[in-house]
């Protein structure tokens, strides 16, 4: 029997990972908010389009650097996408103390 060991990181199925979903919900609540569609928002963000398509897969994996920048460019706080699943993202002042 021949087993082959991998070294590639093994890409995890968003409907076990609570922050992916978590962060894909907080992206289409916030575009859907703003009255855009895939692809303005993901021009808005300065994304190519396919990456915007990707982080709405079960494929996703983004990085803390990749939520940042999408936050900064949305005007959100980052920790609005890792929050509960549902839960559209809060904006910048919008609620803060």
């Amino acid at each position: 029997m021949n087993t082959k060991v991998s070294g590639r990181k093994a890409a995890h199925a968003a409907h076990g990972n609570t922050l992916l979903i978590a962060f894909q919900d907080a992206l289409e609540c916030l575009r859907k908010e703003m009255g855009l569609t895939r692809c303005a928002f993901a021009e808005r963000l300065g994304i190519p389009r396919s990456s915007y398509f990707h982080l709405m897969t079960d494929a996703a994996n983004p990085s803390l650097d990749y939520i940042e920048l999408i936050a900064e460019r949305a005007g959100v706080e980052p920790i609005a996408f890792l929050g509960k699943a549902g839960q559209g993202p809060r904006r910048f002042g919008v609620g803060a103390r």
